[in-house]
């Protein structure tokens, strides 16, 4: 298999050039880029006296960055991290896209329905990882199937207590942990439980016990817990971080797996097994669809058109408080599902997001992402709008927004998931009554005809005054080669 090249990393197909551009721009418009024989590839060619930096991969010379020292050894470094991404993807698609079609075929849609509709197996699949992960003679996950319902045991490992009839691990349903954990809602670590006030009998042999709530959305649907006997055993905040994590991924998986199950439940009492079958692939529908949610006062219409089975765009509409709308748009690097699963982690991170400034929320998913150790980067556009036509919005190395058929001037920033504690600037003005405010993806700029010809930015000022329909519909025909997301955003008519 070939190796990678500057050339098809700073193709636009890759996704990297916006991020690369932004680089350059952001250390002055000092820095080029070149291919082993010379020519130029990005940024403005400098004087023949500018410091040449190689970019290595595998002992083979990419190509070469000029400019500034330091700004070319930063430039240098992303380069061959993103040579070392595409060559890693290179080599994973093929397998994982050939287990993943096999494994999806039509044929097998019951049994993945079942394995969805299944919260117990997600809970069990997520306590093996975990167990994995932290070290630990007992475990498991309490879940409440209903709001405000009773704790039960859905998954377990370890020795049975005497008053857990029969069930394992280190907490029973009723425990004073559990309750605590529920009520703060916070995780928690405790090295020493004999001497806890909150341990029952059947606890305070536990050496040291760690636990996290289950939380997705505004719900908290049980906890997670992990637990040692073993002496001197103690629990570290890098465990708890760990733990934190797997029950942020958990969570998710257990409420959708709950509101499938209470839909299918629905289902069972009136039709039979093939209309069951049509209920949950609504449902799956449903779910797929909760990005957008209800935005009074205000016009919203919203297209996502995949290139392939799955995605790497994402957009999330939300209300505020005081009646304002919180849009963003979004792109990962990367294809297929290790793209896809990233989309799923920040749809959980946005549906549990508080804050409603497009500067701080684009803040806290840039953490999120690098807490999580994911590998590549995302592009996002985040806006808020109030029901008076003010917008602020804030930019994250993506496409910038359209209004009136105008592109909007953003700052340049870097994407998110590269550099922590990143913070983003807020650019503010006023939608008219008539305007619309449209976010998009690179779908639409990077749509190819048949002739290899772009769609292209000369293009994008007369086509966003169209509908998010039309605006889709025109670069799918013109020859979609990537995902296509369009968001518009309007004032409700009085």
């Amino acid at each position: 298999m070939p190796g990678p090249t500057l050339k098809a990393l700073l193709s636009p197909r890759s996704g990297n050039l916006p991020v690369l551009t932004a680089v350059i721009e952001a250390t002055g418009g000092n820095l080029y880029i070149t291919d082993p024989l010379g020519n130029p590839l990005l940024g403005e060619v400098s004087p023949a006296d500018a410091l040449q930096v190689p970019v290595l991969f595998e002992d083979a010379v990419l190509g070469f960055v000029h400019g500034p020292s330091a700004a070319a050894a930063a430039l240098v470094a992303l380069l061959t991290r993103l040579a070392a991404r595409d060559s890693e993807g290179r080599a994973l698609a093929s397998e994982v896209l050939h287990l993943y079609r096999e494994v999806h075929l039509i044929e097998q849609l019951s049994e993945q329905l079942s394995s969805l509709l299944n919260f117990s197996a997600v809970s069990k699949s997520a306590l093996e990882q975990a167990q994995r992960m932290i070290p630990a003679t007992q475990g498991c996950i309490l879940v409440m199937e209903t709001t405000d319902g009773p704790l039960r045991n859905a998954a377990s490992f370890g020795d049975s207590t005497e008053d857990s009839a029969g069930e394992t691990g280190p907490l029973t349903p009723d425990s004073r942990f559990a309750a605590s954990i529920l009520e703060r809602g916070i995780a928690e670590i405790i090295n020493n439980c004999a001497t806890d006030t909150r341990a029952i009998d059947s606890e305070r042999n536990l050496t040291a016990l760690i636990c996290a709530p289950l939380r997705s959305g505004q719900r908290t649907v049980g906890i997670i817990a992990l637990a040692s006997t073993d002496a001197g055993a103690s629990y570290s905040a890098a465990n708890l971080k760990l733990l934190n994590t797997i029950a942020l991924q958990t969570a998710a998986a257990i409420a959708n797996a709950l509101l499938c199950a209470e839909m299918v439940d629905a289902a069972q009492a009136r039709a039979a097994f093939a209309a069951e079958l049509h209920a949950a692939s609504t449902v799956q529908q449903l779910l797929l669809q909760s990005a957008s949610r209800p935005t009074p006062g205000f016009e919203v219409e919203s297209v996502y058109v995949p290139a392939s089975e799955v995605g790497g765009d994402f957009f999330f509409v939300s209300s505020t408080p005081d009646g304002s709308l919180t849009a963003i748009v979004g792109d990962v690097s990367g294809k297929g599902l290790t793209a896809a699963m990233r989309v799923a982690m920040i749809l959980g991170a946005l549906r549990r997001e508080t804050s409603h400034d497009p500067s701080e929320i684009l803040s806290g998913l840039n953490n999120a992402l690098i807490a999580q150790g994911q590998l590549g980067f995302t592009t996002a556009c985040c806006v808020r709008l109030s029901l008076s036509g003010d917008y602020a919005l804030a930019n994250a190395g993506h496409i910038a927004p359209y209004l009136a058929g105008r592109e909007l001037e953003t700052p340049p920033a870097l994407p998110l998931g590269l550099v922590p504690d990143q913070s983003y600037e807020l650019v503010h003005g006023r939608l008219g009554s008539s305007e619309r405010l449209v976010l998009l993806s690179d779908g639409v700029l990077e749509a190819r005809s048949q002739d290899g010809e772009l769609y292209g930015f000369e293009r994008l000022s007369g086509l966003t005054l169209m509908s998010a329909h039309e605006i889709a519909k025109t670069a799918q025909s013109f020859g979609q080669e990537d995902d296509i997301t369009v968001l518009t955003l309007g004032l409700g008519t009085v």
